[in-house]
């Protein structure tokens, strides 16, 4: 069918926009941890692709209306079948030319819809934003009120690291160009650790977007990645699709081949697991025997015992941090960072879900730049359960000599 103005327009002046919406995955966890929403049009019951939607309003300066009503059928549809944790939403960055940046849309959309603002990620692609200070009022504004940031299709070019250092986001989308055939191309495998290592020494997660195979899929993980999203695993579809027997099959395979492929590469053998195991495990075995009135005092003892640790605290069950983060009384704190206090969430990382998950315990990452410090440390988790039989996860950040 040959998609016309005048049907796009019928489309946009009868809000006859409906959203599909495409799973991201953990491999760890074998779980979906988030959803990005996909709008399309419907004319007289054929699908109009999201390109001709936003092409006819750049032509017709609708842009900042149909991004919003795209973005409200967004969240009413999440609100009504909450089956992920996190949904995704697209933000057209282009639209900060004629708006104030931060005026609260999204947030007042997502309050309508009694989605919390930890709940939602804001995808951006901030390459047609005139001026870059606006971009920055508009992160700012919202990262404060809980949401978190996702940087979109993250790919080569020379303003790259300026775009990911300028947002410092919570999520780096990495695009398909530089996905698609990773296992065979070794330019884009250099390209995608280089992202990578950006990613960790900003603390950022990372999602490889648009894998189609396998392979791609195992190649994407031991080089680092954190969640997946693309055909390999599911199409867009609407809720009462998601998740279905052929992609939880699919997590499971590629979880299977990724086990193999560690066993054969000596080089993801930690060779101190057994003193990271020793320092996580301890420490735990001390804390299960006090009562909560007594865990930062126990955690104070521990970190000032051991001088290889960083600093230390505790996570409830649902993710938020249940005690301040003890400090080792030597450690340094570079300017902009400021350790994590109670109450904080940590529901989205990977020394979490991992233990929470029963994926791995303990859960020991890989070198990053802390954002409690600012300098490079690893993290190490475990698990203990309180005199009520609930979990508590207990993380230690340990010092790079």
């Amino acid at each position: 069918m040959k998609i016309t103005s005048d049907m796009v327009r019928h489309v946009i002046e009868n809000k006859d926009i409906f959203v599909e919406f495409q799973p991201i995955y953990s491999l760890n966890t074998k779980k979906i941890i988030g959803l990005e929403a996909l709008a399309r049009g419907n004319y007289n019951g054929e699908t109009i692709s999201p390109y001709f939607i936003f092409s006819y309003a750049k032509d017709t300066g609708s842009v900042l209306d149909v991004d919003r009503l795209c973005r409200e059928k967004a969240m009413s549809a999440f609100a009504k079948d909450k089956s992920a944790p996190s949904l995704f939403v697209n933000f057209e960055t282009s639209v900060l030319n004629d708006v104030v940046p931060g005026n609260g849309e999204i947030f007042k959309t997502a309050s309508e819809n009694n989605i919390p603002p930890e709940s939602i990620v804001i995808e951006l692609n901030e390459s047609h934003v005139k001026d870059s200070y606006d971009l920055m009022m508009f992160v700012d504004f919202y990262r404060t009120r809980g949401f978190l940031i996702a940087l979109d299709n993250v790919g080569t070019g020379l303003d790259t690291m300026n775009r990911i250092m300028m947002v410092n986001p919570d999520i780096i989308k990495i695009d398909r160009a530089i996905v698609s055939n990773i296992d065979s191309n070794a330019y884009n495998q250099e390209v995608f650790k280089s992202i990578i290592n950006t990613a960790k020494q900003i603390g950022a997660m990372t999602v490889a977007e648009g894998v189609e195979t396998v392979d791609e899929v195992i190649t994407c993980m031991l080089m680092g990645v954190d969640y997946f999203q693309g055909f390999y695993f599911s199409r867009p579809e609407q809720f009462n699709y998601l998740f279905s027997n052929e992609a939880r099959l699919k997590l499971e395979e590629a979880a299977h081949r990724l086990n193999l492929s560690i066993k054969k590469n000596p080089t993801a053998v930690n060779v101190q697991i057994e003193t990271y195991t020793r320092i996580i495990k301890n420490l735990a075995d001390t804390l299960s025997e006090v009562g909560s009135e007594d865990y930062e005092k126990t955690l104070e003892e521990y970190v000032a015992e051991h001088h290889e640790i960083e600093c230390a605290f505790l996570i409830n069950e649902k993710g938020f941090q249940i005690t301040d983060t003890v400090m080792d009384e030597d450690t340094e704190i570079l300017a902009g960072y400021h350790p994590a206090v109670i109450g904080v969430n940590h529901d989205i990382k990977n020394y979490f879900y991992a233990v929470k998950e029963q994926i791995e315990d303990p859960f020991i990452s890989g070198w990053y730049i802390s954002s409690a410090t600012g300098k490079s440390c690893k993290t190490i988790s475990s698990k203990i359960y309180d005199k009520n039989g609930e979990m508590i996860v207990v993380c230690v950040d340990l010092k790079r000599k």
